[in-house]
């Protein structure tokens, strides 16, 4: 397992490498296309693809890559031993526009379901600062083991919410309890780094019951999280089963602690 954590090490770099040096330019944000996940494509989102894809190839894992851009193709000879799903920029919108949170996700899963996702890296293009987990060796930011800030109750939290949704009234009234009983929200555009902020006892809990954000943003987050002790479940308290492919979508709560999920489960208005 140790090797997968060390590939995704290496996308990491190869993603600042090349990345880096063009955020901001009037290069990174030319539209390309539309990509698999059906969003507009931007240069900087192929030029962090490019990388990551680059370093799989060398790594001599066979391997299906499951991305956000360019759908579903598989690397190296033989058999795929793991999914490899990717989502080259997280907060594209923050990328293109030059707001400094932004991140590269990239998990490894033994099967097509994210329930099997064995490894993840959540990379900070903006600060630097890199997460990462392997299933059942807890999880990592810059090397130091982190784990979510045990908080219980809402009243006290500190939580990330997404409203971005074209049935935006239905989301707010369904959350409005949620809101009034929560003792700060946030939203800063990049929902894996996010998570990885409750992973790491930054925020208390996020929450997106869109249904809008594809399992690709979220796949490497939702080991994160839960090997910081934390639990990363559906709005009704039911496992987060998704197929990895670039248009699954999912709803969620993350959360601190289980008591901290069930209390906002309950204040939503389902």
């Amino acid at each position: 397992m140790e090797d997968l954590v060390r590939v995704l090490l290496e996308c990491v770099k190869a993603v600042r490498d090349e990345v880096l040096p063009i955020l901001g330019s009037p290069e990174a944000v030319e539209e390309l296309g539309v990509g698999a996940g059906g969003d507009k494509t931007a240069r900087v989102d192929v030029v962090a693809e490019d990388a990551i894809l680059e370093t799989l190839s060398n790594s001599g894992i066979p391997l299906r890559v499951v991305s956000e851009e360019r759908g579903v193709l598989d690397l190296g000879a033989g058999e795929p031993q793991y999914y490899a799903v990717l989502d080259p920029i997280d907060g594209s919108t923050n990328a293109l526009r030059g707001i400094p949170f932004i991140a590269t996700s990239i998990a490894f899963s033994k099967t097509s379901n994210l329930h099997d996702v064995v490894a993840g890296v959540v990379a900070d293009l903006g600060r630097g600062d890199t997460y990462w987990a392997e299933a059942g060796k807890g999880a990592w930011k810059n090397g130091v083991r982190i784990s979510t800030s045990g908080r219980t109750v809402l009243e006290d939290a500190t939580i990330g919410v997404d409203f971005k949704s074209l049935a935006f009234r239905r989301i707010l009234d369904t959350l409005t309890d949620v809101l009034a009983k929560a003792g700060h929200v946030r939203h800063f555009g990049a929902n894996a780094l996010e998570i990885c902020y409750v992973a790491d006892g930054r925020m208390d809990a996020f929450v997106d019951i869109r249904g809008r954000l594809r399992v690709t943003d979220i796949a490497a987050a939702y080991l994160i999280v839960r090997e910081a002790g934390g639990v990363m479940l559906r709005p009704d308290g039911s496992e987060v089963e998704a197929e990895l492919s670039p248009t699954s979508r999912v709803s969620f709560v993350a959360a601190s602690t289980m008591e901290l999920f069930e209390e906002i489960r309950d204040a939503l208005r389902v």
